[in-house]
């Protein structure tokens, strides 16, 4: 019998009980088929439980859970339990499960007389506060799906208001009962009920996370751990200080570098959150969070890897993982953010703080590294910034690998474990720091974090458009692993293998966030923008370019994390325009000096996706000028245009993290011409190119523009003299472009150029063809 409740349940569910619902949209995530019948597997027959689920089904577009649903002829409930809810004494399982076994048999009996028919079982979990507690009360307290009548009343009254209601991937009842057809059905229906017991108590340990002990408990259990131990002994025995100074230092560090993780600090400032992300951002879009939720319910430790564009970074995500249902991250920030009152608050909310640099004190390193790996052990997930710092320019930064090192590092020590790395891709409308990132490349000294600093942000929170999340997909280290180097298990692998795999492991997150992108509609407007001739253009003719780059990404994103607006051409221009970053003034749009080099960081965070087509419509244009005519039409052979896209090629990867392709030069080059002629603007007979559209082909390879630039002007620099050394090259081709470039200089990208041009087995005759393909000539 389903427990419906009193009148006094029902009143509390519909004016205090305040639920949300994960995934948002459960029907399109786990593929749910309306036109099959659908029953919800709840862990407990409790009336909050059940009408919270039905306001939740009814957000959702789901079925409701209170209407009996009908299969083959036979009326049937929309819930199944797996036990029932108690005042004091839980009575035995089987005596639990008594008034259900009926409607499993049922069920049963029917799908083995219509082997066609097919029921979707969604087990649903229930969030009802989200506080794992401390080490010793988790151990005590009743498990959150197995609470008594007066429990359970504590807990609505107290968490009502942030209920999370989970709803999990459907599993098929002919399927389960297919492999377990061997069974009687009384048996395999307690069968079912301790492993969906176990399964829900798995649910809920991944959306609360383990117990949080406290942060002097967790220094001192550091300080008494033989891991740290054995480090205090080895440094005092190379420095002659005594176990005591030694172990004074390690606490000093500890102190400096612990969180101070608070779920009650959480649950205030995720108020507090919400209240300002919906005061600045008009939305923030979260997509493919089910993925990461799924990893987190295999038991893998998860490792969040963003790229950092704000200081809103921290802050968003975390909000977001406790809003999608999982557990916040601890979060490796810089020590330059331990200021008054943004330490407190960083670390309250998960923030554990690291020096820039461990060079020069090999204590610290060793310290750190003992409470890095004791997060890990722990299972909290951990969140650091791959690229070190915060991007000035807008595209992402060449990885560095300490933390990621220290993560493998762990993984390999506790092989019974899986690691699995979460690339994210973060995006605005607009970001508050880019005019400082603008002032600071052009020479200007970066400002010390301060408490000045946070009052001149707040002074400036006004409309900043929407924010985009989007999670990548997941990369375990166990699959990586046992591709790679399948012994990794037997045979302990050498220091310079383990930097070998984690360089290429950093490659490949990159390469994900990238491939996690989000396309808005201020970075879309300005690279249009920006590609134009004097940074301006009529609005018709800026529409029609909106178009034709969706048209693109309808076709080059199909089937990948990749986001991008598919609103109408309109809509997206004014969504870029009411960001306040270029102007328009009788239907012309336009973009002064300042605003051209501020668009160039929008641009620079999804200029890799247009990377591609940029690169061959640059090839198209130069091979066009000398191009002969045939019955007066310029036509350019196919090969000539792979030659020319193969020596650039690996630059252009390198540069923009794109992912290395398996296809042939040949196959990449026929894919791309195939989107080109698609949109109308390449026509393509046999092995001969025709360019159809000579304007919107200027627009594609001049998103390319600053890069070809940059370039040309290394290799210029390098000809003259050939022998300079790296920092020498780099100053030259400093001088060069902050007076020929709008973007303002990053060495970081200069060196990643030099390195790619790998100056040991380069030549000069290399270095002049390259700078031949590249010139305007």
């Amino acid at each position: 019998m389903l427990a419906t409740g009193a009148l006094g349940s029902r009143i509390t569910n519909r004016f205090w009980v305040k639920n949300t619902v994960v995934p948002r949209d459960p029907l399109s995530t786990f593929a749910i088929d309306s036109d099959r019948p659908i029953i919800y597997v709840l862990a407990q027959n409790c009336p909050s439980d059940l009408l919270a689920l039905q306001k939740g089904c009814q957000q959702a577009a789901l079925p409701d859970p209170f209407q009996s649903i009908n299969i083959a002829g036979e009326k049937f409930s929309s819930m199944i339990f797996l036990h029932e809810q108690y005042w004091f004494k839980k009575a035995e399982l089987k005596q639990q499960q008594a008034t259900h076994v009926n409607q499993y048999q049922q069920l049963s009996n029917l799908l083995h007389q219509h082997r066609e028919l097919d029921v979707q079982l969604i087990p649903v979990t229930f969030f009802w506060g989200r506080n794992p507690g401390s080490q010793v009360a988790q151990h005590s307290s009743p498990h959150f799906s197995d609470l008594n009548r007066l429990q359970k009343a504590s807990r609505v009254l107290r968490f009502g208001r942030e209920l999370l209601i989970q709803f999990n991937s459907p599993i098929s009842a002919h399927v389960l009962l297919k492999k377990n057809a061997e069974l009687k059905v009384e048996k395999y229906v307690h069968r079912l009920a301790k492993v969906g017991l176990h399964s829900f108590n798995r649910l809920q340990r991944c959306g609360i996370g383990p117990a949080i002990p406290a942060r002097q408990k967790i220094i001192k259990q550091l300080l008494e751990s033989e891991q740290l131990q054995q480090e205090i002994n080895q440094y005092c025995a190379e420095t002659g200080l005594s176990e005591t100074q030694v172990t004074e230092q390690c606490q000093s560090y500890l102190q400096e570098i612990s969180s101070q993780f608070s779920y009650r600090f959480i649950r205030f400032f995720r108020t507090i959150l919400g209240r300002v992300w919906n005061g600045i951002y008009q939305g923030i879009e979260v997509n493919n969070a089910q993925t990461v939720r799924d990893a987190t319910q295999s038991g893998a430790e998860i490792v969040y890897m963003p790229c950092h564009r704000s200081h809103m970074d921290y802050l968003l995500l975390s909000y977001l993982l406790y809003e999608e249902g999982l557990m916040p991250p601890h979060i490796a920030a810089g020590v330059n953010l331990n200021f008054f009152p943004a330490g407190g608050i960083f670390r309250r909310s998960g923030a554990f703080f690291i020096r820039r640099s461990f060079k020069g004190d090999p204590l610290y390193s060793k310290v750190f590294k003992a409470y890095f790996s004791m997060l890990f052990k722990q299972g909290y997930p951990i969140e650091f910034f791959t690229e070190g710092g915060r991007s000035r320019t807008g595209r992402l930064l060449p990885p560095k690998i300490g933390l990621l090192t220290m993560s493998v590092d762990t993984f390999l020590a506790q092989t019974n474990r899986n690691v699995v790395l979460v690339p994210i891709y973060i995006g605005y409308d607009h970001i508050m720091e880019v005019s400082t990132y603008m002032k600071e490349l052009s020479g200007k000294q970066k400002k010390q974090e301060n408490l000045w600093q946070v009052l001149g942000i707040i002074k400036k929170l006004g409309n900043f458009g929407r924010a985009f999340v989007n999670f990548g997909e997941p990369i375990s280290l166990r699959n990586y692993f046992d591709q790679q180097t399948p012994q990794w298990r037997e045979n302990r692998l050498a220091k310079e293998d383990i930097i070998e795999h984690v360089n290429h492991i950093a490659g490949q997150v990159m390469q994900g966030i990238n491939q996690a992108t989000a396309v808005n509609a201020l970075p879309l407007c300005a690279a249009i923008l920006l590609a134009s001739t004097h940074h301006q253009l009529s609005k018709q003719r800026l529409l029609n370019l909106i178009a034709l780059h969706q048209q693109l990404f309808g076709l080059s994103l199909k089937n990948t994390l990749m986001t991008y607006p598919t609103q109408a051409p309109e809509i997206v221009y004014q969504q870029a325009l009411a960001i306040n970053k270029f102007s328009e003034l009788d239907n012309v749009i336009s973009a002064n000096s300042r605003q051209s080099a501020q668009l160039t960081y929008y641009r620079n965070t999804i200029v890799h996706l247009l990377a591609l087509p940029a690169l061959l419509s640059f090839c198209l244009i130069q091979l066009n000028k000398h191009s002969q005519y045939t019955k007066g039409i310029k036509r350019i052979h196919r090969t000539s245009l792979e030659q020319m896209m193969k020596l650039l090629l690996p630059f252009v990867e390198a540069e923009y993290f794109l992912v290395p392709s398996a296809q042939r030069i040949a196959e990449r080059v026929r894919l791309l011409l195939f989107e080109l002629q698609t949109v109308n603007i390449v026509r393509v007979d046999d092995d001969f190119i025709e360019i159809s559209h000579l304007s919107f082909i200027k627009v594609l390879s001049a998103h390319l523009n600053e890069t070809r630039l940059r370039y040309h002007c290394v290799l210029s620099q390098l000809i003259l003299d050939f022998q300079q050394s790296d920092e020498d090259l780099i100053t030259a081709s400093k001088r060069v472009l902050t007076t020929k470039s709008i973007e303002p200089f990053d060495q970081k990208v200069i060196e990643v150029f030099i390195k790619q041009l790998d100056r040991q087995r380069f030549t000069i005759d290399a270095a002049q063809q390259l700078l031949d393909c590249l010139s305007d000539q």
